[in-house]
């Protein structure tokens, strides 16, 4: 498995997707420099990588990395691997460590940002929403790897697009804030302390309530497996 997903990430060597990992992160911080004039650098920052950059960018290299092998026949490997799944689950954990590298990239940024300018977001706050923010996004590996196989990347852009902006964010503050898309920025809420609307929650607010994190945490994990287990069937079953 290990020489599998060296394979996988020197695939990428050569195409813009693992420009993502710092594109989208620097971009996010731009905005908060100049849209936010640096005083409230992280908190809008933060906002906006959660609820747009990081699921935009996550989905498109998710897509654009299956795309590609699909278009490619997985350079002749799928029909003389014995284990084809082995393949996917590659893909999987490429997708799941571009994940985590592009958000501690956006934490040490953020963080040197705080420094720079004011820090609003305690480094230790930071780095736990970042760290909820892989384990709660995760899930979306597979998802998309599938979407993408069945209908395309585009449609997985688009599909992603409205999940995580529109269902994502809306449901975030109801009692439906378990929707798996909702379930990010409802926990990045009591652990920065800042709407997904970029507003700060009022202290105490229900809003605030920390009880959600586990359960959150918990959905996101068990979602992540499930969805690892159906769509690694489906694809052994794949004809080349």
């Amino acid at each position: 498995m290990f020489n599998l997903v060296k394979s996988e990430c020197l695939k990428q060597k050569h195409t813009f997707q693992p420009n993502f990992i710092w594109l989208a992160p620097l971009l996010t911080l731009l905005m908060g420099v100049f849209l936010m004039g640096g005083a409230d650098l992280q908190n809008g920052s933060y906002n906006w990588w959660y609820t747009i950059l990081l699921p935009g960018s996550f989905t498109m290299f998710i897509s654009f990395m299956t795309a590609r092998e699909k278009g490619k026949n997985r350079h002749g490997l799928f029909g003389i691997v014995v284990q084809k799944s082995k393949l996917w689950q590659a893909q999987i954990m490429v997708g799941t460590l571009y994940l985590f590298a592009s958000c501690m990239v956006f934490f040490a940024g953020a963080a040197l940002g705080g420094f720079v300018f004011e820090e609003t977001i305690p480094v230790a706050a930071g780095l736990a929403g970042s760290l909820v923010l892989f384990i709660t996004f995760a899930w979306q590996t597979p998802l998309w790897m599938f979407v993408t196989e069945k209908l395309g990347a585009f449609a997985a852009v688009f599909i992603s697009f409205v999940c995580n902006l529109g269902v994502g964010v809306f449901f975030a503050t109801e009692s439906l804030w378990w929707i798996p898309f909702s379930i990010p920025a409802r926990l990045m809420t009591p652990i920065i302390g800042v709407l997904p609307n970029g507003l700060w929650a009022k202290a105490g607010s229900e809003l605030t309530n920390k009880g959600v994190i586990v359960p959150g945490l918990l959905i996101s994990i068990a979602l992540f497996m499930l969805l690892t287990v159906v769509t690694t069937r489906w694809f052994q079953t794949k004809e080349v």
